[in-house]
């Protein structure tokens, strides 16, 4: 019997946001908090996403640029041959994430509402 492998993996890393959008399906926003996931333990859900052979990780949240350990877990995650996409809204980007989102192997990923 043929197995499916899983190619693809959301890691919701944040409930916390900048932003209040009424349409949030994670009702996420300035009072949401990281979980109670630890950056270790973080580490170890990528580790085992590249053992099962998952080729893409996409952060998202919330907000994962507010994550503190967002860097951090994206450099782990590419040190095990992993994709990374960061869903992210833009709003506000320090220099050093941007260095982050250049990073060989990693993509971005927004949303853009107009009226």
């Amino acid at each position: 019997m043929h197995q499916q492998q899983m190619r693809f993996m959301w890691l919701e890393i944040t409930g916390q946001c900048q932003l209040q959008c009424t349409h949030c399906y994670a009702e996420s926003g300035p009072d949401g908090t990281h979980g109670t996931m630890t950056t270790p333990d973080w580490r170890r859900v990528l580790e085992e996403a590249a053992r099962i052979g998952v080729q893409l990780v996409q952060f998202i949240g919330g907000e994962p640029t507010l994550h503190p350990a967002l860097p951090e877990l994206v450099g782990h995650g590419l040190a095990r041959g992993l994709e990374i996409e960061i869903f992210t809204n833009l709003v506000h980007v320090s220099p050093e994430l941007w260095k982050t989102f250049t990073r060989p192997g990693v993509r971005l990923a927004t949303s853009w509402y107009a009226a």
